[in-house]
């Protein structure tokens, strides 16, 4: 390794780039879902809006980081105002929801789970995975 420049080390490729955001988001995604599934197991039926709901709100969330969809506004500034949407979307579902706070927390993080499965099926298995990720995957590698 001695006489190896590291800036001259060919940059990670558009398809490792690409394996490396499917494997890690599904791993988030699965982990998410499957976490919330062994809290609450199929009690979550009773919650299954709470489920459903915020994994679309997440899809959403992430589809809208990703693809900087916001013009003029950094995509981390996005994302910060993203999390704080969600956080007061899981606030008012365990304000407003008649079930149990543990119930709500583990169909929130199922449905967490299931958004970023969503977006990462939607936006790596049947279109590109967005450059904005891809470069982002780059950077840190």
């Amino acid at each position: 390794m001695d006489g190896i420049d590291p800036d001259t080390q060919p940059s990670m490729s558009v398809h490792e780039a690409t394996q490396k955001v499917l494997r890690t988001d599904l791993a988030i995604g699965i982990g998410g879902a499957v976490l919330g599934y062994a809290e609450a197991g199929t009690a979550l039926v009773d919650v299954l809006a709470v489920v459903v709901g915020f994994g679309l709100l997440t899809g959403i969330t992430v589809a809208v980081v990703e693809h900087d969809a916001v013009p003029g506004v950094y995509p981390e500034v996005a994302a910060l105002a993203a999390f704080i949407v969600l956080s007061g979307a899981v606030a008012g579902l365990v304000t407003l929801s008649e079930a149990s706070v543990t119930l709500v927390l583990a169909a929130v993080l199922s449905g967490f789970g299931v958004g970023v499965i969503a977006n990462r099926a939607l936006y790596g298995l049947v279109f590109d995975v967005p450059a904005y990720r891809l470069t982002r995957v780059r950077e840190t590698s």
